[in-house]
């Protein structure tokens, strides 16, 4: 009775719809008692709102809730210099893209942030950001996105919103442990260990862009010159093509950094230098492999989910690491873009979650039905 319940009040509220199974199911075979009522979402019962904080294709986005991609904005002189401009900044443009597609506010179930930066969904806060240089800021970047639009904000970083979004809609569907690589100007990882991201004892973990390489005539961010992120990533790739006038990471040439890449993987005569960059981080990936042992590690991002890339990566662990299909594990690419992983992060915390509002949806559907018949 509590089933039915429930189940009559999420149709009330036009959140999900009955279907006949029998559609699905070609056979003529007899069942016996109650023919079954399959249930589903209605794709246009809800819809969540994401925020891509990136140099690439910095875009806000709208899905509805069976994950399709409904409507998205790319942005263009994005102020990364303060977190708090970047949070009013996309909260403006994610406002003017739903006023433009219509959807009613009140359907949507929140705003999902994913961005290179470590930190604390709990607590709302970013922690961190070797990427665009912020230093903890309790909570401001949500709260600057509330003020303007009234929805609850889940923010990720970028790799365990990939994660997520390729558990439930992608690549990783049914699997339990596995690790994403996140690569693109620099590389991390998200860790995925029963269904659940695993952020270590004080929230740091998939850090391997600082996992020792060979020495380069770079300078990380975090002032050595034998980091992983000097030699597998974007960066790494860029300063091979000669592409850089500079040694050190500089964050104000992050547009510039985006841009390069991005020129530089529609180039097939650098295909080579690109599976070259995919095979240094081949290594990394063993050990991995071997600490960890995921069912499935998946490559992401700009580069890493590069057909060249992966290829290169794939081949030196089979070369120098007896990797096969057969193994312990798959190395897959990415099927996710970062674009479309924040607002599936935002379904997947405040809909697929017992954090879904359901008073508020109901109390929309009760006034509307009071419109409809007085």
């Amino acid at each position: 009775m509590a089933a039915t319940r429930i189940v009559r009040e999420l149709m009330e509220a036009g959140i999900i719809e009955e279907f006949d199974v029998r559609s699905k199911n070609k056979s003529n075979k007899r069942t016996v008692g109650r023919p079954r009522t399959g249930l589903r979402m209605v794709p246009d019962g809800l819809f969540a709102a994401g925020v891509t904080v990136s140099a690439y294709h910095s875009e806000v986005s709208i899905c509805d809730a069976s994950g399709s991609l409904y409507a998205h904005s790319r942005l263009e002189n994005l102020p990364f210099e303060s977190g708090t401009e970047a949070a009013q900044f996309y909260a403006k443009a994610l406002r003017e893209l739903i006023e433009k597609t219509g959807i009613d506010v009140e359907r949507m179930v929140g705003i999902g942030v994913a961005l290179s930066a470590r930190t604390a969904p709990d607590r709302s806060e970013i922690v961190t950001s070797e990427y665009f240089g912020w230093e903890n800021d309790g909570g401001s970047f949500c709260r600057e996105i509330q003020e303007i639009i009234d929805l609850p904000v889940e923010i990720e970083n970028i790799a365990n919103a990939l994660a997520i979004a390729e558990m439930r809609y992608g690549a990783a569907r049914d699997v339990r442990d596995l690790t994403l690589i996140h690569a693109a100007t620099f590389v991390g990882a998200s860790v995925v260990s029963e269904n659940r991201i695993v952020r270590g004892a004080s929230g740091v973990s998939g850090l391997i862009g600082h996992f020792r390489a060979e020495e380069q005539p770079l300078i990380c961010v975090c002032g050595r010159r034998d980091c992983l992120n000097l030699n597998a990533t974007g960066f790494a790739l860029l300063s091979r093509l000669g592409k850089l006038d500079h040694q050190a990471f500089d964050r104000s040439r992050l547009p510039f950094y985006a841009a390069s890449l991005l020129e530089a993987l529609e180039d097939d005569n650098v295909s080579d230098l690109v599976a070259d960059t995919g095979e240094k981080l081949a290594p990394a990936l063993d050990c991995i492999a071997k600490l960890l042992g995921p069912r499935m590690i998946i490559l992401s991002g700009h580069l890493g989910a590069n057909d060249a890339y992966f290829e290169g990566a794939k081949a030196s662990l089979e070369r120098d690491f007896d990797y096969s299909t057969d193994g312990p594990f798959r190395l897959v690419q990415g099927s996710i873009t970062s674009v479309r992983s924040a607002a599936l992060l935002a379904l997947h915390a405040f809909c697929f979650s017992d954090r879904l509002d359901f008073e508020r949806f109901a109390l929309r559907a009760k006034r509307r039905e009071e419109s409809l018949y007085g």
